[in-house]
C-alpha cells in the first residue's frame, strides 16, 4: 500500500479522488487544501506519490511540485483542466505525468498504477 498526497482546494474534486482511491486502489490518500498544508504534510508523511492540482489558491502547482520533491523525492502527477497550459510548458523536469480534469476514475487508477510502478 502506497501513501498518496493529493493537493486540491476544491471539495468536490477531493471527495471524488477519495472515493476513487479508496474503492479502486487500496492505497492511503491524504488531502492537503493548500501549498502550505501540502509542504507540512510532505514533511510528516513522506508520500510515495504526489498528485498536485495546477491551480491552487496560494501557489502555482508546478512551483509546489518542485518544493515537494525537495522535501521528499517522489513522483508528481499534475492535475489540471488547462491542458493547453500544461502542453505548452516544459515540465518534464518537475512532473512525471499529467492527468486531465474532469477526473475519470479509470484514468486516475491507471495513472496511479503506472506512476508507482
Amino acid at each position: 500500500m502506497a501513501n498518496l498526497l493529493y493537493v486540491e482546494d476544491h471539495p468536490p474534486a477531493q471527495i471524488l479522488m477519495q472515493a476513487i482511491v479508496a474503492e479502486m486502489t487500496g492505497h492511503q490518500l491524504t488531502i492537503a487544501g493548500s501549498g502550505d498544508e501540502a509542504r507540512a504534510t510532505a514533511k510528516r508523511l513522506a508520500p510515495d506519490l504526489y498528485i498536485v492540482d495546477l491551480d491552487l489558491p496560494d501557489t502555482d502547482g508546478v512551483a509546489l511540485a518542485r518544493d515537494l520533491k525537495a522535501i521528499h523525492a517522489a513522483p508528481v502527477v499534475l492535475v489540471s483542466a488547462y491542458a493547453e497550459a500544461v502542453k505548452e510548458s516544459n515540465l518534464k523536469a518537475v512532473i512525471d505525468r499529467y492527468l486531465a480534469k474532469p477526473l475519470d476514475p479509470d484514468n486516475v487508477v491507471e495513472m496511479i498504477q503506472r506512476t508507482l510502478a
